[in-house]
């Protein structure tokens, strides 16, 4: 917390995993239990003077006599904190600033544990009950809670080394305990600002008010000849009896003109005693104990295991890197290599170049026993893996995967689907021209064998082969007892096999998951410097389902694009194939001015795959702040589908910009300049959203390529309900001000002498308070009666091309300006002529959905006979079309929604479900039905019963058999996308965004 200048300890449950809640009554922040350690040194009054920095040593628990009192116990939390900044020792030419502190800048915290227990006796009786009342024999527990209180604290009185300066951030605890079994005491390892020194600090009293101990300096040079400074230490893990712990010291080797890092293998034993013994023993590779010690990323020790003990490091080989043991010989002092059976794989191969993502970083002991060991290894960025050691019967180390886990799974921040019907043919980049002309040919038959006639004829065969060529009986077998590769089979031909290319900006990366097998397919690193990251697939006019791969689910080539920013800020680009991750072509462009959009781009016709360093099929518009274009890449190719999509259509090519700061809204049309490759934008519409009264919170836009059945809805009186279907809508959301919004805010003693928001007021009297212009509650008319709630969250529909506000709804979500600091989660989606969005309502402590539908018109039932038809626009434009007829309807949700999405089917002819991500770690969905806001108030007519409408209710229902995510907890959505089988009665949905990743057939 607090951007590294404190840190946090959180209690949590054993059984569920879960934080525990705090009693109502403690008047904590959050509604579970945090000690932070600034918290606890201002509580206990330990040090007066100024703290920048505080951190959390070591938590030791006390139980406590639940006997007779219900309380659990104490926790006796070791805090050190430092109030200075200075830079220390570092390698050749490079600075660095760290928290410098001291023993004597430390001290244990006694924190006294409450349980407070709600029961559900009558109300006169329901008190929270002291920890002092023993009569639970008849009491039915209603919930159960905690508070807690610190004691005191008792700073630390060091001998020897007490006031030499450390670095805050190096303190670990090393053994408690020793010899004497002294279970009441510990030792602290820091290293010293110089980076030349250990600090070894021993018998450390855990008893409060006895904090005492023993240190002792260790020059590096002591514990290794080559190391000039420290880097890190680690403490992997201790032996049973708490007095012999591994140690792994990393440092820097600067005898070279080039530095670099070196980690050594130590054993830490403390015996007790004063401090007289030699506590460091160094473990050697090899006999000659020379510099062939184990100098890997990651190393572990099992002292243990087959009595002398087990080491297993990590091994890079290539880009590749593996764990490799080595058996500690007699003495323990060294080790050699051993021979290993199976997979020890820790990060597989991964493409996109060199980058600081992917490395192994730290190796964690899981279990030691004398026959088998289990080591964690996580790497920065990339894989965690678990890894289990046993000796096999052929005297050889066996080696078995226990599970591995991609990091960057759990920060996606957005995906693509790709089929995986027809993968195209991977050609290695030494293959010759005629192979990649080769492997074009394999996806142009694929595209024609998914064509509608070849389809027809597979099934005809496939009926014949069912009716004689075994019989009816046996294919009915064959489904019933499916095999996994008659399932491959099925779920190819039905479309269910699909893989979804991830984005982590987070973590720089790209990831393939394979949505059946649910396994990872490839990962690729990305620039780890750069700002953002975006994958761009398909163009502006592409169908998702496009049978000949032309930017579709069936076109696997895609572009990812991170933008460097810096004193000569650049465009990284990579060209890659969605399903192998064949990496075709990148290259690094320099961009003068931050870019403000992208725009994706494909040709309308089919390309080879063939492609030089430099190019890409898939291509993007970069559109910068400074009102200019640039084409990623920058090939001839490239500028003739940009100049393709600029006269293909009548108009021409439209893009725009939103400046969150300046509120500005800018429509932009591309024109090509006279005797140039390059491009001018012309400015067509301009809104702009007062940042002095509103703030923009999130902008939204229609599914792009989303199949539609029918433009417009059959009524149950026969007449026609036209749906307004703009592809250029785009849905922002604002939310008013702190200090606007005190201005709008009903005053019952003044009259408000406020413009924007009596602008509607109607007469000469101003005392009845009126809502923006322009904006209207959703189910109601212009605003002309009193509104004793201020507009706090507007709903605006823009086009993008014209830049005109179509429509804008408000909603008085909040009673007070402070409530408006907080950021307002407002999920969206946009799917044909409906928007839906969520909101948390503070005024009324509910989740509010809001839906706006968007209409034409109306024809009437004998409006089109066989002898006349309405006038209507063959043609929409959105210059000159009228707005659209906005109906809209609020209802409730009793949970909280962090993120919302929707079903698209290959047709769109089956019913919607919109998908809801709830604030329980649920997703679920409901029928587009429930959302309607044409259902009735009253008692329903029979042709709205056979239209299907349901009376209206506020509350939306949660209905279990309709949750998708079942009895799984899917923890903090924030995506949700979908994508189309190949039959019309299935969707897929990914649920993404947090640390799960849900997926599953709707």
């Amino acid at each position: 917390a607090g951007g590294g200048e404190d840190e946090s300890l959180v209690l949590l449950d054993t059984k569920t995993g879960q934080p525990i809640s705090s009693s109502p009554s403690s008047k904590e922040e959050k509604p579970f239990i945090v000690l932070s350690a600034k918290s606890l040194l201002a509580k206990a009054k330990i040090s007066k003077k100024k703290y920048d920095t505080a951190r959390i040593v070591d938590v030791m628990y006390v139980k406590g006599d639940t006997t007779t009192k219900r309380h659990p116990g104490h926790l006796a939390v070791l805090v050190a904190w430092s109030s200075l900044n200075e830079e220390i020792a570092a390698p050749k030419n490079t600075q660095v600033i760290k928290s410098v502190s001291s023993f004597s800048s430390m001290a244990w915290i006694d924190v006294k544990l409450k349980e407070v227990i709600q029961t559900s006796e009558p109300p006169e009786a329901s008190a929270p009950k002291s920890e002092d009342y023993d009569d639970w024999s008849t009491t039915l527990i209603k919930s159960v809670s905690y508070s807690y209180e610190v004691v005191k604290g008792s700073p630390f009185s060091v001998d020897g080394v007490g006031s030499t300066p450390l670095l805050l951030s190096s303190l670990r605890k090393v053994v408690g305990g020793g010899k004497n079994d002294n279970k009441n005491s510990l030792s602290v390892m820091a290293i010293a600002a110089t980076s030349s020194q250990l600090l070894l600090v021993t018998n450390i009293n855990t008893f409060i008010g006895n904090s005492g101990g023993s240190g002792r300096s260790y020059e590096i040079d002591t514990l290794h000849p080559h190391l000039r400074l420290i880097d890190t230490i680690s403490v992997p893990q201790m032996n049973d009896d708490n007095t012999v712990a591994t140690l792994t010291i990393s440092g820097v080797d600067d005898r070279y003109p080039t530095s670099s890092r070196i980690e050594s293998l130590f054993e830490v034993t403390v015996d007790g005693s004063d401090g007289g013994g030699e506590p460091f023993r160094r473990v050697y590779g090899s006999e000659k104990k020379g510099d062939e010690e184990i100098m890997h990323s990651a190393v572990v020790l099992c002292p243990t295991f087959e009595s002398s003990g087990l080491v297993v490091a990590a091994v890079q080989d290539g880009s590749d890197v593996f764990a490799m043991p080595y058996a500690v010989n007699e003495g323990q002092t060294t080790c050699s290599s051993m021979a290993v059976d199976g997979d020890s794989s820790i990060v597989p191969s991964t493409r996109g170049g060199s980058s600081s993502t992917g490395s192994n970083d730290r190796a964690h002991l899981l279990e030691c026993f004398p026959h088998t060991m289990t080591v964690a290894f996580t790497t920065t960025c990339g894989m965690t893996s678990a890894i289990r050691f046993e000796t096999s019967s052929s005297g050889s180390m066996k080696a078995t995967k226990l599970w591995t886990s991609e990091e960057a799974l759990g920060s996606i921040s957005s995906a693509v689907f790709l089929d995986e019907t027809h993968a195209m043919a991977m050609v290695a980049p030494s293959d010759s021209q005629e192979a990649a002309i080769n492997a074009d040919y394999e996806e142009e038959k694929a595209l024609r064998d998914l064509q509608f006639s070849s389809r027809i004829q597979m099934q005809l065969n496939s009926l014949r082969e069912g009716i004689f060529g075994g019989g009816l009986l046996s294919s009915l077998k064959s489904i019933a007892i499916m095999s996994d590769e008659k399932k491959a089979e099925r779920d190819i031909a039905f479309g269910f096999a699909k893989v979804a290319v991830l984005l982590s900006e987070n973590m720089h990366r790209v990831v393939a998951l394979d949505t059946m097998k649910r396994n990872v397919i490839w990962s690729m690193n990305l620039h780890a410097g750069a700002s953002w990251h975006k994958i761009v697939h398909g163009g502006q006019f592409v169908s998702l389902n496009d049978p000949h791969g032309n930017g579709g689910v069936n076109d696997h080539e895609m572009l990812a694009i991170s933008y460097v920013e810096g004193a000569s800020s650049s465009v990284e680009w990579k060209c890659f194939d969605g399903l192998g991750g064949k990496i075709f072509s990148g290259d690094s462009s320099p961009v003068k001015t931050s870019i403000s959009q992208i725009v994706p781009l494909r040709t309308s016709s089919h390309q080879p795959h063939l492609h030089d360093s430099s190019g890409c099929r898939q291509v993007a518009l970069l559109v910068h702040s400074d009102n200019t274009v640039s084409v990623i890449p920058n090939t001839a190719r490239s500028r003739a589908i940009v100049q393709e999509a600029v006269t293909a259509r009548n108009n021409g090519l439209f893009v725009h910009s939103i400046d969150k700061h300046t509120g500005e809204f800018r429509s932009q049309i591309v024109s090509m300049k006279a005797a140039s490759d390059s491009y001018d934008l012309v400015t067509v519409g301009l809104t702009v959203f007062d940042p002095s009264q509103e703030k923009i919170i999130n902008v939204s836009y229609p599914r792009r390529g989303e199949v539609m059945q029918s433009p417009s809805t059959v009524l149950g009186d026969e007449s026609l309900l036209l749906k307004y279907l703009n592809p250029h809508l785009v849905v922002v959301v604002t939310q008013a001000t702190p200090s606007f919004f005190s201005e709008m805010k009903p005053d019952a003693d003044e009259e408000s002498t406020n413009g924007f928001y009596n602008s509607l007021s109607t007469g000469a009297s101003t005392q009845q308070m009126r809502k923006p212009l322009g904006a209207a509650k959703p189910g109601e008319g212009p605003p002309n009666v009193a509104n004793t709630a201020a507009p706090s969250l507007f709903v605006s529909l823009v086009d993008s091309v014209s830049g005109q506000i179509l429509h804008r709804v408000s909603h008085s979500h909040v009673d007070s300006a402070n409530e408006l600091l907080e950021t307002t989660n407002v999920p969206i989606v946009v799917s044909e002529n409906w928007v839906v969005y969520t909101f948390f309502n503070q005024r009324t402590r509910r989740t509010d959905v809001g839906v706006l539908t968007l209409h034409e018109g109306m024809i009437d039932k004998n409006g089109i006979t066989a002898f006349s038809a309405p006038e209507q626009e063959l043609t929409f434009s959105s210059l000159e079309s009228a707005k659209p007829i906005v109906l809209s309807r609020t209802f409730g949700l009793p949970k909280a929604v962090s993120a919302l999405g929707v079903t698209s089917t290959k047709a769109g002819i089956s019913s919607k479900q919109f998908m809801f991500a709830t604030g329980n770690d649920q997703v679920i969905s409901l029928d587009r039905r429930f959302l309607d806001p044409r259902r009735p108030n009253g008692d329903l007519k029979e042709s709205e019963k056979v239209e299907g409408l349901m009376k209206y209710a506020p509350m939306l229902p949660i209905i279990p058999f309709l949750t998708p995510s079942h009895v799984h907890e899917v923890s903090s959505v924030k995506s949700i996308a979908s994508a189309s089988a190949h039959v019309e009665s299935q969707s897929l949905v990914l649920a993404f965004g947090g640390a799960d990743i849900f997926f599953s057939r709707v």
